[in-house]
């Protein structure tokens, strides 16, 4: 097996205001008379009502000092997540035309404590100072761990949503079962082997949605695992998918999948029309955050299906690389 130890590992940027996360960890105070004991008042940040913004915030919160869960978490991106209060933790992702973007917020009830983390990539335009040639997929062994998995030997269940549209379900189908099954063009055989020890199982089709909104932020959990296609007439432009993962400690209890159903071309079968986007490279993509597989960013890693970069009519990502496969077995073993 290899040893986790040597998977690429980007820095955690985490929120961006620093400078504001200082000035805010402490609650302010005041005194009613003189001797009564302080009375404490939220951050300034903290406003109730309505949407709160991750850059204002500091990385760790007191929950004493300002109780999020249930409230709404805009990340990088737009990204946003409503944060959990059942005492689970939440990692969000989107995959989006123009790079990806991800949420991570961890409720620790013991501690009273929430901690947020989010981080957003941009495809570079043109050349960049910094660009660095895609390395061949089949030799690039970059991958980062999200912070939880499925229990070794898992078979995840999930079932399918259609929406409104009744679009297809074998792209999604597929995507799953290839991430899974470590599907890829490096060997004669299609595979590598051994597939990893997490399996999945469809458990059919449903009338219950993603509990992913309109605006593409991860909602409210409800023990199913939901893949499938929906219209989020809310979300940015550029955004493709959206996979919402709760975990306990290290292990993923449930996770949610939404391909984009309004406003987006897919291309499902036959020769790509121009414009369109390969549904089944999406799904395996998202597939990879279902499993526990972070993005992995820098042009050099263009060619994993965990790049967080999807260009009209590339159907790379249908496929897995080196590194998608060497995560999965960090995560979860041989089969």
């Amino acid at each position: 097996m290899r040893d986790i130890s040597r998977a690429v590992r980007r820095p955690w940027t985490g929120p961006v205001a620093v400078a504001a996360a200082a000035s805010a960890v402490l609650a302010c105070t005041s005194f009613t008379e003189a001797g009564a004991a302080p009375v404490r008042r939220p951050p300034t940040w903290c406003r109730p009502g309505g949407m709160l913004t991750a850059r204002t915030m500091p990385q760790k919160i007191k929950i004493a000092d300002c109780d999020l869960r249930g409230r709404t978490v805009r990340g990088a991106n737009g990204l946003a997540a409503v944060v959990p209060s059942d005492g689970t933790s939440l990692v969000a992702h989107t995959l989006r035309t123009d790079g990806g973007a991800e949420l991570r917020i961890e409720v620790d009830d013991r501690a009273g404590e929430i901690s947020i983390g989010t981080h957003a990539g941009r495809e570079p335009a043109g050349r960049p100072r910094r660009f660095r040639a895609p390395s061949d997929g089949c030799k690039d062994d970059a991958y980062r761990p999200e912070p939880s998995k499925w229990p070794k030997g898992t078979a995840v269940r999930w079932n399918y949503y259609a929406g409104a549209a009744r679009l297809p379900r074998k792209p999604i189908a597929d995507g799953v079962a290839n991430m899974a099954g470590a599907r890829t063009d490096c060997t004669g055989a299609g595979r590598f082997t051994p597939p990893p020890a997490v399996t999945e199982r469809y458990a059919g089709e449903t009338t219950r949605r993603p509990n992913v909104t309109g605006g593409a932020t991860c909602g409210t959990r409800d023990g199913v695992n939901t893949f499938g296609w929906l219209a989020m007439p809310n979300a940015d432009t550029p955004v493709l998918a959206a996979t919402c993962a709760w975990f306990n400690g290290p292990t993923t209890v449930e996770t949610d999948m939404a391909v984009q159903a309004q406003g987006k071309r897919w291309w499902t079968s036959g020769s790509c029309p121009a414009g369109n986007y390969s549904a089944e490279g999406v799904a395996t993509h998202e597939a990879g955050h279902v499993f526990g597989l972070a993005h992995v960013e820098g042009t050099e890693h263009a060619g994993l299906a965990m790049t967080p970069f999807l260009r009209s009519c590339d159907d790379g990502p249908t496929t897995l690389g080196k590194g998608d496969y060497e995560g999965l077995i960090a995560l979860y073993g041989r089969r």
